[in-house]
């Protein structure tokens, strides 16, 4: 297990993009006092993930029932489909065959640090 730092812990809210020595890109998230980070790459088409924004989950429901956002289960859209990734394990939420690489996320002494493998 390799840990990397790789933010401030007073980063802002939202998606932001972190380049790491050996040329991989990771979207590191901070919701409030929460983080998440996922590789840099949509799955679907290839796209920056860090260019998309963070929305809560909009549950299935049956035509006619009101539709609700459940903001406590984050995901990431992709800026050019708007394929949603749930932020804590990177499933695509169109597509169960389809994953985002998720990392593990600590905050320290003011630092951000992912585990990368």
């Amino acid at each position: 297990m390799v840990w990397r730092d790789v933010a401030a812990a007073d980063l802002a809210d939202g998606a932001h993009r972190v380049e790491l020595e050996d040329g991989r890109g990771l979207v590191v998230v901070r919701r409030q006092d929460q983080w998440w980070a996922l590789r840099d790459i949509c799955p679907h088409q290839g796209a920056r993930l860090s260019g998309g924004a963070v929305s809560g989950r909009v549950p299935a429901c049956l035509p006619g029932e009101e539709i609700t956002m459940v903001y406590d289960e984050p995901v990431l859209v992709c800026p050019w489909h708007g394929w949603e990734y749930d932020l804590a394990t990177g499933q695509c939420l169109h597509d169960q065959a389809t994953r985002a690489r998720a990392y593990e996320v600590k905050v320290e002494d003011g630092r951000v640090w992912v585990e990368v493998r």
